[in-house]
């Protein structure tokens, strides 16, 4: 292949390159800037011309390329979509690094054959493309780029540029005995370096060592390895053990949910293997709700005792939509916080057809399935459950948790969740603590001591109650108004809720009327009436229209919030009358249902503070038994005690003169 020595600004446009302008003007400007070796052009005209050997190399690359595709015919159409057609083909057999070498080195063998039906011979051809090779100067179209073809078929790089003649010619010879593109990419498939892959026949050792690394306790690789190596020596003798890193690669190799098998139980496991997902493209607006709640991960003042605790968030979504339809905040989980969730979620949005929850205490109860006086029941909502254990049949409920309620809590100094600085977390928390009980103990005593550091750099880091509920608003907000999910077409939960609500009838939403919220979300229980007073939580209601259901068993609803007074039913619905507290000797302890939970909740936190006192005490007990013993030899100096006199009785009645005269000292 020959190029001249030296080229005019208009021949160099002329070759249309891609690494350089196609203007004579432009191809000037660019060798002034570059200082290319430049002479004054001979013959007519005037002008430069510039030396080859002063382009740029990847102008120098396209041109060696045009020069030795001019040796050889276009190439067809056919002859492309063959290239094209090997190289997207697949195999199971071989890794993505082995299919891409292999596609290379067959795509260099067609270059071969092309320029050996130009120049006649094998030999040439290989020549030609070797030197071609070399000098990165191999074709290169809008089909493909030969240099990097060649590059991607090498395995490792070389000292010396391009692919070898006998490398090259052993491809040719080997996609010659071929018949299919299959054949061809098995054959010229790289083969991988190193270790070869250990099959599982070679691991005979395998399951004993599985038998000790598969326990519930977490042992590790190594130190089931000690425990392993040694029983498996004493079994078939120290050579037949193998090496800890031949152990650690085959476990490496192994999919994790069988590693992990005998290991993890549960949701853990079930973490780990295939799962079915749900389908909620197909439902209209109130179909299927889905609740759960969760304890936030952040500390705040009690409106009881200003003491800090952990609240409990509870969320209800439509799954349609993604739409938050309902939320609310309690002190720990319980049915009042997730009945309060419900009741904000129906009378704003109305009534759902299904609701799907867990099997928690709060959301699985009698106070909402039980079949006549349960509030689902009244509301004629079918209650679905989780499978226990299962937490990825509610992933749509969950992964809304992690959305809300992590951010809700970082908003607060007292957050103690997932990448906290876990000493200022301690540092926080304790000055935190120090103040509120300082606090308290101002108000219990009236005296007024002064802060400590401490307490001074917690101030206002506790977040009150009211700070808390505004953030959960503004959050739920931004949830269902700006946060764009990706299962429903990455708009907002709102935008989706309109659209679906645009192919409904307005009939289809069914709302929950003001009485409705009264009467149906308090809890019911079933009393019996006797003359014309029921007993409900140890407070007494009275009322005269209940003397003719003497007797009888009457339906109480109560407010959870205010005990003055309870709505009587009869057993299908039908109302009776607005039963009254009225004065009566338990009338002074009357509660209501939130305050019963409240005191049994501390009753439950006195019980166990009782049995750790008693703990400490016994473990005291020993100690202070022990600093009053008596030394051995104080034991050896105290003075003999004199035995005591045998006492004797008498079995039968006839001995009973004897024994009397034995005792007496009568003989």
């Amino acid at each position: 292949m020959k190029v001249k020595k030296w080229l005019n600004a208009q021949e160099l446009a002329d070759f249309r390159l891609r690494s350089l302008a196609n203007s004579k003007v432009n191809v000037i400007k660019r060798a002034k800037k570059e200082n290319w070796t430049a002479r004054k052009r001979s013959g007519r005209g005037g002008g430069q011309e510039y030396a080859f050997d002063s382009l740029p190399a990847e102008v120098q690359a396209e041109i060696k390329a045009k020069a030795y595709k001019a040796l050889v015919p276009k190439q067809s159409a056919d002859a492309a979509r063959q290239v094209a057609t090997i190289a997207n083909r697949d195999l199971q057999a071989l890794d993505d690094a082995q299919r891409a070498t292999a596609d290379a080195r067959i795509q260099m063998t067609l270059l071969v054959g092309q320029y050996e039906a130009a120049l006649g011979s094998r030999n040439k051809a290989l020549d030609a493309v070797v030197a071609m090779s070399r000098d990165e100067a191999l074709p290169v179209d809008d089909h493909a780029d030969y240099n990097a073809i060649c590059a991607k078929s090498l395995v490792w790089k070389r000292s010396k540029c391009g692919v070898g003649k006998r490398t090259l010619n052993e491809w040719c010879i080997a996609a010659d005995k071929c018949n299919t593109p299959t054949e061809r990419l098995a054959a010229l498939a790289p083969q991988k370096q190193g270790q070869p892959k250990i099959a599982p026949t070679q691991m005979e050792w395998l399951p004993d060592y599985m038998a000790v690394f598969r326990n519930t306790n977490g042992v590790g690789m190594a130190e089931a390895y000690r425990t392993f190596e040694k029983a498996y020596a004493a079994k078939h003798g120290a050579d037949a053990v193998p090496h800890y890193d031949v152990v650690r690669r085959a476990l490496d190799k192994m999919p994790k949910f069988l590693r992990e098998a005998g290991r993890l139980t549960g949701a853990k496991m079930k973490a780990l293997k295939t799962y079915q997902k749900r389908d909620w493209s197909g439902l209209m607006n109130n179909d299927v709700w889905t609740g759960d709640g969760h304890a936030l991960k952040m500390k705040v003042r009690h409106p009881d005792h200003g003491q800090p605790f952990t609240p409990e968030l509870t969320l209800i979504m439509d799954t349609a939509s993604r739409y938050i339809v309902g939320w609310s905040m309690a002190y720990s989980e319980s049915q009042i916080a997730v009945g309060d969730a419900l009741r904000h979620a129906m009378v704003n949005h109305g009534i759902p057809a299904i609701y799907y929850s867990d099997n928690g205490g709060g959301q699985k109860n009698k106070v909402f399935d039980t079949d006549v006086t349960g509030i689902f029941a009244r509301l004629g909502v079918r209650h679905e459950t989780g499978i226990p254990g299962n937490p990825q049949g509610r992933g749509i409920i969950e992964r809304v948790m992690k959305t809300l309620a992590h951010p809700i809590a970082r908003a607060f100094p007292t957050y103690h969740g997932p990448n906290v600085d876990s000493d200022t977390y301690r540092k926080v928390s304790t000055a935190v603590a120090s103040l509120a009980k300082a606090e308290k103990d101002e108000l219990d005593t009236g005296v007024v001591k002064p802060r400590t550091k401490n307490q001074i750099m917690a101030s206002g880091k506790l977040p009150d109650w009211n700070q808390l509920l505004d953030v959960v608003e503004q959050a739920v907000h931004w949830y269902n108004t700006e946060h764009k999910h990706s299962a429903i077409g990455n708009v907002t939960p709102l935008q989706m809720r309109q659209h679906i609500m645009k192919q409904m009838d307005a009939a289809d939403i069914i709302p929950l009327t003001e009485v409705e919220a009264r009467d149906m979300f308090r809890p019911a229980v079933t009393r019996v009436v006797q003359r014309a007073w029921i007993t409900v939580y140890n407070n007494e209601y009275w009322h005269k229209a209940l003397e003719v259901w003497d007797g009888q068993s009457v339906v109480a609803y109560l407010d959870q919030h205010d005990a003055s007074s309870i709505i009587v039913r009869d057993a299908d619905g039908g109302y009776i009358c607005d039963a009254i507290l009225d004065g009566n000797k338990k009338a002074a302890f009357s509660e209501t249902v939130v305050e019963r939970s409240r005191r049994q909740r501390a009753e439950r936190r006195l019980k166990k503070l009782d049995e750790e006192r008693v703990k400490a005490e016994a473990e005291l007990r020993p100690t202070l038994e022990h600093e009053k013993a008596q030394t051995l030899h104080e034991l050896m100096q105290a003075a003999p005690v004199a035995p005591k006199a045998k006492q004797e009785y008498a079995m039968f009645l006839s001995d009973l003169d004897e024994t009397k005269k034995s005792i007496n000292g009568d003989k």
